[in-house]
Parts: C-alpha cells; structure tokens; sequence
C-alpha cells in the first residue's frame, strides 16, 4: 500500500468507522454489480490508463484491470485499500492502490479516463472541495482524455431522510460469518445539501453495537456541470443509466461524461 504525501487529514474523520472497514465493506455491497460493464466499457472505450478515485475496495478497479488495462485506484481510507490489495494478491502488478485524498493529489501522469463512480463524488462536502478535485482530476488527464461521474439523483437519496430509527440491512460477518444486523436513520438539511446517514451495527455473535456515521452532499447533474466548468472541464455525453438511456427527470442515476476545455480552461 502506497500513502501520497500531501493534503490534510480532515477526511479520515469520515471514514474512521465500521461502514468503512474493506472485508465489511465488501460484505455490504457483494451484490452491487450492475454498474461493472458500463465502467469496463469507458475505460476499454478510452484506451487506458485508467485512474479510479474513491477507488474503495476496487470492486471497479480490479475487474477493469482484468482486461489489460493499466488501472491506478486511490482512495482516502486505508481500511479500503487495505482490502483492495488483499484482492488483488502479490503475482499482479495492476491495479495499482494508493492511499491518497481525491481533493488534491499529485500522481506525474495522465490517464484516458479518470472516473469517479457509486455516488462518491458525494463525499466532497463543499464546492470548494468539489472544485479542487475536479482541477485535480483536469490536470491528470490526457488531451483527449474523458472525466466521467456516476451520482444518484437527489431526490432518489433524500427520499428516506425522515430521521426515524429503522432497520437497514444485514450481512454475515467476513471472519466469524454470524449475522450483523444494521439499523440507521437518515437527515438532511437542504440548506448545507448534507446528507446525513447514522447507523448501529450490531454483532449478533456476542451482541456488541457499534456506530457509524456517513455525511454526503447532493450534487444535481446541473450542478456538477457548473463546477465541472470552473475547473475546465465540459460535459460531452449524460446518461441516465448503466445501460446508456438518456438523462431524463426521472432518471434515478445521471452519469456525466466530460473532456478538457470547459469555461475554465482555454483548449
């Protein structure tokens, strides 16, 4: 595992809890595989290198790299790429995982496609954060490169913020393999776009309860595309789909797809 140097420690407060330890993690989201060919696909499309923030696990990065594609994954959690070097196992030489804060890094290379995907853009907190990542992610790409984003519409997210107590989910654990059970509620406050989701993991091998908690910010595809903007990158495609259908108001995911020469930067 590589750390970049650089940047601050004020995400890792965020992810210093259970959500976000990689084998639970990976146990959570074992069925979360519909979005893997659309990804495939864009980096086949683009030709490599790949880069992946907010790369987690590598649930993405490692089956894109199935394909002979050069792919670097990073993300802010060690836990996470802790778990994501484990998969991948010492014979192979990509992906690549770093530790590193998808604000600002510095890598000394371009990619064919930097992606951001599963609504992770969602853990920048604050347009100044957004806009830092996506300057970040401009000056790593190649000339004819691609930027491409996956968020969850809003609404969609917002939808269950009725700060009730209710069961969430449960998953066997990834060592003992007992039941963990999750209940959770979620807030928001359309003033800050804070999502706010607490959750009680309870481990049904010796009853303990420990508490996580997950903040998010909503981004429309609208505002993505003027902060894309600022850092010099222009949307060219939007999806509203895994499957390539078109971005409509109903569109429960809007997948934007964006190259070099947006208002910020002359091409």
């Amino acid at each position: 595992m590589v750390r970049l140097r650089g940047g601050d420690d004020s995400a890792l407060r965020h992810v210093d809890n259970v959500y976000y330890d990689g084998p639970h993690y990976d146990q959570r989201y074992a069925t979360y595989t519909h979005d893997i060919g659309f990804w495939r696909e864009a980096a086949r499309s683009n030709g490599g290198p790949v880069l992946e923030l907010a790369a987690g696990t590598g649930r993405l990065s490692l089956p894109i790299a199935e394909h002979g594609i050069d792919v670097v994954g990073m993300d802010v959690a060690p836990g996470m790429i802790d778990q994501a070097v484990r998969k991948r196992g010492p014979s192979r030489a990509t992906p690549t995982f770093l530790v590193g804060d998808m604000r600002r890094f510095e890598l000394g290379r371009r990619f064919g496609l930097v992606m951001i995907a599963c609504s992770s853009v969602c853990h920048l907190l604050s347009d100044e954060d957004a806009l830092s990542c996506f300057t970040s992610a401009a000056r790593h790409m190649r000339p004819d490169g691609t930027f491409a984003i996956d968020v969850a519409a809003p609404r969609h997210e917002t939808a269950r913020a009725d700060a009730r107590w209710k069961s969430r989910f449960s998953y066997d654990h990834p060592v003992t393999g007992h039941l963990v059970t999750v209940r959770g509620r979620r807030t928001y406050s359309p003033a800050s776009r804070l999502l706010t989701d607490e959750m009680e993991y309870t481990f049904t091998e010796d009853g303990r309860t420990e508490h996580a908690t997950r903040v998010s910010r909503m981004y429309s595809a609208d505002d993505l595309a003027e902060l894309l903007g600022r850092a010099g990158l222009r949307v060219e495609r939007t999806f509203g789909d895994f499957d390539g259908g078109p971005l409509t108001a109903d569109s429960t995911t809007h997948i934007l797809m964006c190259s070099l020469g947006g208002p910020g930067r002359t091409p």
